[in-house]
């Protein structure tokens, strides 16, 4: 009797061992559109990174937005930058259809660009408040020894 309710005791806890936890709603919207710790509405369904050479996808850039309608770039490559690979991700914000503004991940707010063994970095966040502005996000990979562009992705101009 004993063994049966050890044996009972043994399967119970490993089934409870089995069972994952409902994921947070960050979780189930990274990777796209991070923020630091938060995450944001992408504006657009996300662009492909492709490299200058032709081949298929590496990597999306998107056109991210808060509650507050503050919009910002996110990018997000497949694999890690290697050592002599860095990218970079741009938000252009434009007015009446004339830009007036780009930022980069480099630019305070944004996380830095993409280094060596990282896959993604934000811009800062830009108003978009006005129904006047209009946003583009796009990314380049650079080789950090030749400074060639290896890699490149841009989204449509959106509101």
């Amino acid at each position: 009797m004993v063994k049966k309710v050890i044996a009972a005791l043994g399967v119970a806890v490993a089934a409870l061992g089995c069972l994952t936890p409902a994921a947070s709603a960050q979780t189930q919207a990274a990777p796209h559109c991070q923020y630091g710790s938060s995450y944001g509405v992408v504006v657009q369904p996300a662009a492909a990174i492709t490299p200058v050479s032709g081949g298929g996808s590496i990597g999306t850039v998107e056109v991210c937005r808060d509650g507050n309608y503050d919009y910002w770039a996110f990018a997000i490559y497949n694999s890690p930058m290697t050592v002599s690979e860095y990218a970079q991700v741009y938000l252009n914000r434009f007015r009446d259809g004339g830009l007036t503004e780009t930022v980069t991940c480099d630019d305070p707010g944004g996380n830095k660009r993409i280094a060596p063994g990282q896959t993604r970095c934000w811009t800062p966040k830009l108003t978009g408040l006005s129904g006047r502005w209009t946003f583009q996000a796009y990314s380049q990979k650079f080789s950090s020894h030749t400074g060639s562009l290896l890699a490149t992705g841009h989204t449509g101009i959106i509101r």
